[in-house]
């Protein structure tokens, strides 16, 4: 209850996708597949009117899939049978990366078997919006609602889509880049204990332990990082006649 003794009032869409972009701050694995589930509820718990969701992207073949929806039955259903035509508002969203508006599949005249396929499945509109930052893509964001404009006017639907799915874009963002760090960390270590091993068994000067990593790497057509490993589990680096063999240091 308020200080006037009236109810609170429900927040706006700017004050629920902050909470949602604080949530997704929270998560203790920032993963992608756990802020895909984390964006697909949000956006039917936030957005008027949707009745299913799914983050899609394309596979190597170019067909669409999203590893998590919300109203899977229709999702799947509308998903299938753009993949079966190989066209459809999601896949012309993610191809053009802008976003695409059907307020009324039946009477839109495109793509009438994803049309026919939405009707079974209760589907009569769909904003599909892509998931971009600096130029990566992130998938596209689609959202399937049971009446035409989602309840409310086009223009407000594509707006409220566009907002929450560049919140989404840099949270998976933010999720990858956190990756790629912690990739790199574990490759420094790994390469620093390979090095260690290096310059106790031969005596060898950092730098020299490092170019004889690298050599192996080179010479054995094996992944730096694949050498290092093998080296920190066996005490073996990968064995090639044409390595050199270490020179002890001064």
């Amino acid at each position: 209850m308020t200080d006037n003794g009236l109810p609170p009032e429900p927040p706006g869409f700017a004050e629920l996708v902050a909470d949602l972009a604080l949530a997704y701050a929270d998560l203790r694995d920032p993963n992608r597949r756990s802020l895909v589930e984390q964006i697909v509820t949000g956006a039917i718990a936030i957005i008027p009117g949707v009745v299913a969701a799914a983050v899609e992207t394309l596979d190597a073949q170019g067909r669409l899939g999203a590893p998590v929806m919300v109203g899977n039955e229709v999702a799947r259903a509308v998903m299938d049978a753009q993949n079966e035509l190989s066209d459809g508002p999601g896949l012309q969203a993610l191809r053009d990366q802008k976003q695409v508006v059907v307020n009324d599949l039946g009477s839109d005249g495109r793509w009438p078997a994803v049309a026919a396929a939405a009707a079974s499945a209760g589907v009569q509109s769909v904003l599909c919006t892509p998931m971009e930052v600096n130029g990566r893509s992130f998938g596209v964001l689609v959202l399937l609602g049971g009446a035409s404009d989602f309840g409310d006017s086009a223009e407000d639907s594509a707006v409220l889509a566009r907002i929450f799915a560049a919140h989404a874009a840099l949270a998976l963002s933010g999720a990858a880049t956190s990756g790629q760090m912690a990739t790199a960390l574990e490759s420094r270590d790994l390469i620093g204990q390979a090095k260690g091993i290096l310059m106790e068994r031969f005596h060898l000067a950092p730098d020299a332990a490092f170019a004889l990593l690298v050599q192996t790497s080179s010479h054995t057509n094996t992944r730096l990082r694949a050498v290092c490993e093998q080296l920190c589990d066996t005490g073996q680096l990968p064995s090639d006649r044409r390595a050199p063999r270490p020179s002890p240091t001064d």
